[in-house]
């Protein structure tokens, strides 16, 4: 007798259907690296980048005559130089209201005025000023720096693990925190921020130089130069 089982091609397909997709899974393992979004490298993870920040001077002028100390002149001057090349806006001074450094706004105008800072580019405004302490008079610029735009010391995955995922631990993928102390250390380093955006024109090449190095090529002659050096040893340096 023939017993016919309708369920059996059914399930065959699904078992085929499942082989198949394991199949192609296995096929596109590859794409997973490609597709990766885990940044690999320490500029991608900690990238620097430009943004305004401030530069703050504060003065205690306190009770006295009109006019400031020779340390405030002085602290006064390097700001000027350092708004000079940095500034990227008015200097901006703010004085207490009825305290005692409010004296001290004409004489603190004259000298940045004196260090190159035109007086279009001094705005002052005044604070109320309460309690007993000195009152400060409180100056700051708009600049622009260079700075890592996250705190570091973030681990957002175990270092032992070595991933986010179970790949992780098989690609022996550099940990998240891994650099980011020495690019914010570079960013706090720069002399200008904008030199991380774009490198700087050649200067001037010295034509002194040039005109020497000409000539003697014209004339088939050593075009190097020769450095004087001094005959000495360590042990004549140290008897003397």
């Amino acid at each position: 007798m023939f017993f016919s089982h309708p369920h059996l091609p059914r399930c065959s397909l699904v078992a085929l259907g499942v082989a198949g997709a394991l199949a192609l899974g296995g096929c596109n393992f590859n794409n997973r690296i490609v597709n990766d979004p885990y940044p690999t490298t320490v500029s991608q993870r900690h990238p620097i980048v430009l943004a305004e920040g401030s530069e703050r001077l504060d003065l205690p002028i306190g009770a006295g005559a009109p006019g400031l100390t020779p340390r405030q002149r002085a602290d006064l001057r390097a700001f000027a130089a350092a708004w000079r090349t940095d500034g990227r806006g008015p200097i901006g001074v703010m004085t207490p209201t009825g305290g005692e450094g409010a004296h001290a706004l004409p004489a603190i105008r004259a000298t940045l005025a004196a260090a190159g800072v035109p007086s279009t580019q001094i705005v002052s405004r005044r604070y109320p000023a309460d309690g007993d302490e000195v009152a400060l008079v409180k100056l700051g610029y708009v600049k622009l720096k260079a700075k890592v735009p996250h705190k570091c010391g973030y681990w957002p995955e175990d270092l032992g693990y070595g991933g986010a995922d179970m790949y992780g631990a098989s690609e022996n993928r550099e940990y998240w925190n891994f650099g980011c102390a020495t690019q914010a250390n570079l960013a706090a380093q720069v002399a200008d921020p904008e030199d991380l955006a774009r490198p700087r024109a050649e200067t001037p090449i010295y034509a002194a130089r040039r005109q020497t190095v000409i000539e003697k090529h014209r004339a088939g002659e050593d075009t190097t130069t020769n450095y004087r050096q001094e005959d000495a040893v360590v042990s004549d340096v140290a008897t003397q």
